[in-house]
């Protein structure tokens, strides 16, 4: 049990770094549409080993499955590039703030299309998560000129995106094992970024050895290592329990990106994010706390065994 709560808060830990470390990897010559192709190329080749090691097999794809997964690998491939571009343009903690408002597209996409009926909890949530994000882009401070107009539509663009890939994945591949769906999302994204940003710079820009670390870095540990330490967890400790540990990576974000890079935040932009971590907390809620249940009496069924 231990060991799967400290799977959980490693893999937050890799999925938040590397974010902060974008910086940097801008300033030894990467751009945006560099470092998402190299990451992608690298973690789908990574993932592909992995696959291949553990002897899980790759299933067979039917039309419809295929589509399935490359609506989903698409809100994915789209998620990335937008939040490369958008932490180009603005603090990394401002774009990872808009990012986390996916769960109440996911939300109102239950809504819209499979006409779920709203909870109060979720009610809650989508207020929180609006008054949050009005805070952080200072709409209320009467600031919002300040901010890069391009850079906030970027970030709101990611976070829809991802709010997407989620909804799709939970409604159509979840028959599918999480590496799988992992692994397949990635090669389509690859795909897509072969056509979206065709990676011409191989051919065009000198290749520095800070460039290439920085692609095994972000396609190693934020696409790979990051998955497989959260895949553990969930064995360990199951998915409700993971899902509370991660939503501690917005903070964590924000404050590696304040240890690291000296971003700041000002104090009712703050307000706003600890505003957005409510909402996501009340979104998953019921979910929480029926899995926890789930959890325990299978945890209490295996001691009486």
């Amino acid at each position: 049990m231990v060991k799967g709560y400290l799977y959980s808060l490693f893999s937050t830990f890799c999925f938040a770094l590397p974010t902060v470390f974008t910086v940097f990897a801008y300033q030894d010559g990467l751009t945006p549409k560099s470092l998402v192709f190299n990451q992608t190329a690298i973690a789908a080749v990574l993932l592909l080993l992995y696959v291949m090691w553990t002897g899980e097999a790759f299933p067979r794809l039917t039309k419809q499955s295929t589509s399935d997964f490359f609506l989903a690998g698409a809100g994915k491939a789209v998620t990335v590039i937008a939040m490369f571009m958008a932490i180009k343009l603005m603090n990394v903690s401002l774009v990872l703030t808009l990012i986390f408002m996916y769960p109440a597209f996911v939300v109102l996409l239950e809504y819209f299309i499979d006409k779920k009926s709203l909870r109060i909890q979720q009610v809650l949530g989508l207020v929180c998560t609006f008054v949050g994000e009005l805070l952080v882009l200072k709409i209320f401070q009467g600031e919002f000129q300040q901010l890069s107009a391009m850079g906030t539509l970027l970030g709101i663009l990611s976070g829809v995106a991802w709010g997407w890939m989620i909804y799709w994945s939970n409604k159509k591949l979840s028959v599918f094992s999480s590496i799988i769906v992992t692994s397949y999302t990635t090669i389509i994204s690859l795909i897509l970024y072969l056509f979206m940003i065709p990676p011409v710079y191989l051919f065009t820009t000198k290749i520095t050895l800070p460039m290439i670390g920085w692609s095994l870095f972000f396609g190693g540990v934020a696409q790979v290592l990051a998955l497989l330490l959260m895949f553990t967890a969930i064995k360990r400790i199951g998915a409700a329990r993971f899902s509370i540990i991660s939503v501690f990576e917005l903070p964590l974000t924000v404050f590696l990106a304040f240890l690291i890079v000296g971003e700041q935040m000002d104090f009712w932009q703050i307000v706003g994010g600890l505003l957005i971590l409510t909402g996501i907390i009340l979104f998953d809620w019921t979910q929480f706390r029926a899995g926890l249940l789930l959890r325990e009496k299978k945890e209490v069924k295996e001691k009486l065994s």
